[in-house]
């Protein structure tokens, strides 16, 4: 039993060594691809956060739930801020729902 497991994490360690390192988006622990679906990182302008909910470029930024929706954008219009800051807390704050589609219905 002792060969078999030590086997067997010695054939995944060889596995994940060999493999080829991941280069696409998703970004984050959500895996949200944001405005780059579909791209590798260098076709990308757009900047993820750390946990890749907010995209951001050249001074605008987009917000995503936890499922990938879009949730709102900053940086259009003054008046932005005031109701996507306080909306992203709560997209952070809650396990994973889907909010951007609950805000956009039908997109």
């Amino acid at each position: 039993m002792k060969r078999v497991f030590v086997g067997t994490a010695a054939a995944s360690l060889l596995t994940l060594a060999l493999a080829p390192a991941a280069s696409a988006y998703p970004v984050g622990p959500w895996g949200v691809e944001g405005p780059c679906q579909g791209l590798q990182p260098n076709q990308c302008p757009w900047s993820p956060s750390d946990d890749g909910l907010t995209w951001s470029y050249k001074g605008h930024s987009s917000n995503y739930d936890k499922q990938g929706n879009f949730v709102c954008g900053t940086g259009g219009a003054p008046l932005d801020n005031l109701y996507c800051d306080p909306i992203m807390l709560a997209v952070r704050a809650l396990p994973s729902l889907p909010i951007g589609k609950w805000l956009h219905p039908g997109s």
